[in-house]
């Protein structure tokens, strides 16, 4: 397949422009290397003890099963060779130059691996660290990322950038960081909704594009009568709201049906795809039922 974008592995312009952001603009060159190499035909970042690769996750329409979107998950490891979870590698940096540089890091491999199979509709959902965008000046939320992202060659109406609200607690910072986000072209997905403490007059406030309801209701919607009358009720608020619903972590047909059902927009979970270094658009076109094996 012949792709729109031209692949940042092939632009050496491009290499060096993010080789020199990272290594010399914040003075923060990996301790046992350069941040970003290219092994095997992908992009990996080096962060002190850390190897940053990419894996991705189709979200599927919810009617056809067709790709609409790829999120980018982390798989990390240590330089032996010992994988640890996103969670750990993003609670190793203390301060904060090295939590902002290691989630714009992290974006930014992820955004060369996946230009470098994407066609220009295809968009990226990323996640961003809680502890980064309180660390960013107010008003500048997606200044630097625009440009990294840019050297990868996506646009920012490309992106959806995933926050989880529940874990940030100064409201006035997160309203600010995602009207910043949007005000630069970037959508916005607030992540796992419906756990900890998730509520709706923050999103009211906030105003998302995509909301992507936490995987817990699914399952008590599955297993309880009372839930699963509420679900279709919640996803009509979230449309009410002008965001689109997405239902994640689905892993058995009834759960496909039951989401269908209740009237999500698009689907994401281990039912469809595990997530993995290449893009799963050609192999999921063709399926049409959710118990076909595409893992």
């Amino acid at each position: 397949m012949t792709h729109s974008l031209p692949s940042p592995l092939l632009v050496p312009a491009a290499s060096r422009q993010l080789m020199g952001f990272f290594e010399n603009s914040l003075g923060k060159p990996a301790r046992h290397g350069h941040c970003l190499q290219v092994e095997g035909g992908e992009v990996v970042g080096r962060f002190d003890h850390l190897r940053l690769h990419s894996a991705f996750q189709p979200l599927l329409d919810t009617a056809t099963l067709t790709p609409q979107a790829h999120e980018a998950l982390l798989r990390a490891r240590t330089t032996d060779g010992s994988p640890i979870s996103p969670a750990q590698a993003f609670a190793t940096p203390e301060v904060a130059d090295d939590i902002v540089f290691l989630d714009r890091l992290c974006r930014t491999v992820h955004a060369f691996n996946f230009a470098a199979q994407a066609d220009r509709a295809d968009t990226l959902y990323l996640n961003v660290d809680g502890r980064h965008l309180l660390h960013i000046e107010e008003g500048m939320h997606g200044r630097t990322f625009e440009a990294l992202a840019g050297h990868c060659g996506l646009a920012p109406g490309q992106i959806v950038l995933e926050i989880l609200e529940s874990g940030i607690a100064d409201e006035h910072r997160l309203i600010e960081a995602v009207a910043s986000y949007q005000a630069r072209g970037f959508r916005i997905a607030i992540d796992d909704f419906g756990c900890s403490h998730s509520n709706f007059d923050r999103l009211w406030k906030l105003s998302p594009d995509i909301v992507k309801l936490d995987r817990g209701l699914i399952v008590q919607s599955a297993a309880n009568p009372r839930a699963r009358t509420i679900l279709p009720k919640l996803i009509d608020i979230l449309h009410d709201l002008g965001a689109q619903v997405v239902c994640e972590g689905i892993e058995t047909a009834e759960q496909h049906a039951l989401v269908a059902d209740a009237g999500t927009d698009m689907v994401q979970g281990f039912l469809y795809a595990r997530p993995h270094p290449r893009l799963k658009r050609e192999m999921l076109a063709e399926a049409r039922t959710p118990d076909a094996q595409w893992a």
